[in-house]
């Protein structure tokens, strides 16, 4: 999230648990209409999110989508992701999906310094959190819950 450019997450299919934590830290996704589910499996592993990547995630997923993903383990489709708006555009396969991130990617021909400065922006207050409040987590251990 601080890449000083803008980062695109070409998705050839199944994106589950952290896979779906780094595309929404992307700031485009782009994903396979023809495969591929999106879903969070922590719930049904017994494992915790870290504090900083409810952040994360909540940039890009709709909290009321987060939710129920994060309580039920549903598994969402590429046409889903995309009317929910965490998916930007859709591909037909893997030939077109590649052929329009890398079109798209060729359009941020700006200046790169004003990429750096809006990113920053915007994603400051959620790197605050996650180095506050993930390391705490972490000293403690809290990667499990006991069940």
């Amino acid at each position: 999230m601080r890449f000083p450019v803008p980062v695109i997450a070409a998705i050839n299919g199944h994106t589950f648990g952290n896979g779906c934590v780094l595309a929404a830290a992307c700031d485009f996704r782009f994903m396979r209409q023809d495969r591929g589910y999106a879903c969070f499996p922590e719930v049904d592993m017994g494992i915790p999110f870290l504090p900083g990547l409810v952040d994360v995630i909540t940039k890009a997923f709709p909290k009321k989508t987060f939710n129920q993903m994060i309580l039920t383990g549903k598994k969402y489709t590429a046409n889903e992701m995309h009317e929910l708006g965490v998916v930007e555009f859709l591909a037909d396969n893997q030939t077109d999906l590649m052929e329009k991130a890398i079109s798209f990617a060729k359009s941020f021909n700006k200046k790169r310094a004003i990429f750096s400065d809006h990113k920053r922006k915007l994603n400051h207050g959620i790197i605050e959190q996650m180095l506050k409040l993930d390391s705490r987590a972490i000293e403690k251990k809290q990667f499990f819950l006991n069940t």
